[in-house]
């Protein structure tokens, strides 16, 4: 439970673990020595430390929004970006930046930048600073898209990206049906379990060399209708990913 990335889905199982079975979590069930905390306690927390010295002007969404958008942008040499029209204008809402779609509320819905020039890590950024908080680790999931929840789809293909994926703030993004990385050069391991609405998923041609299980995509099937891992160099044997 600790591992989880998101407050919100840790509340959401909190709560219906108590309200539909009346199980509460015991100390000794997670080999700990004082009573579990309920983390739902911990969502002003979360409001507290996105809002922290922010213009209070600002409402919610743009308080935590437009940060992530802006580590993508200096993450990934956004001055040189092929387009950047839009970007990092303070007087201009971030919806009508270049590659950028919100939905009726104003939260962004579609990330597409292909072709763009982007170069440097892939955009997902867990930490910006340690902690020995153990269990809070999520409180410093501050920027980047892990925390873009409504993010429908992302196209990223033919950029400059490099280095390894970390899918674990992906795992949050519920509504995530379109994920493009292909044609950069990234490496490390493929999982195409990115998100449980997961339709399109492209990570040709890359530098990838591994890939997880498949055996593990059985609930996904219905979901799930184009994958291409293609021109990577994934040494796996077939068997092994069945």
């Amino acid at each position: 439970l600790f591992m989880l990335n998101s407050p919100k889905c840790y509340c959401d199982f909190f709560n219906y673990a108590q309200n539909e079975f009346g199980h509460m979590f015991k100390p000794k069930a997670l080999n700990i020595s004082e009573e579990f905390p309920n983390p739902c306690g911990h969502i002003q927390d979360l409001r507290t430390y996105f809002l922290d010295g922010v213009d209070n002007s600002l409402d919610e969404r743009s308080a935590i929004e437009r940060p992530s958008l802006e580590a993508i942008y200096n993450e990934t040499d956004g001055q040189n970006w092929t387009n950047n029209a839009g970007w990092m204008n303070e007087t201009e809402d971030y919806c009508q930046w270049h590659g950028i779609s919100c939905d009726g509320d104003g939260f962004v819905t579609s990330i597409d930048l292909r072709d763009n020039n982007l170069a440097g890590q892939f955009p997902v950024y867990t930490n910006t600073s340690n902690t020995s908080e153990g269990n809070n680790t999520w409180l410093f999931a501050k920027y980047g898209l892990g925390n873009l929840y409504n993010l429908k789809m992302v196209n990223l293909a033919k950029n400059k990206l490099t280095g390894t994926i970390d899918y674990r703030p992906l795992y949050n993004l519920h509504s995530l049906f379109h994920f493009d990385v292909s044609g950069n050069q990234l490496s490390g391991e493929v999982d195409v379990l990115v998100t449980p609405s997961l339709t399109h998923a492209d990570f040709s041609s890359n530098r990838f060399t591994s890939m997880r299980q498949l055996g593990k995509l059985k609930q996904f099937f219905q979901t799930l209708r184009f994958c291409d891992v293609s021109n990577n160099f994934i040494q796996n044997n077939v068997s092994d990913l069945l």
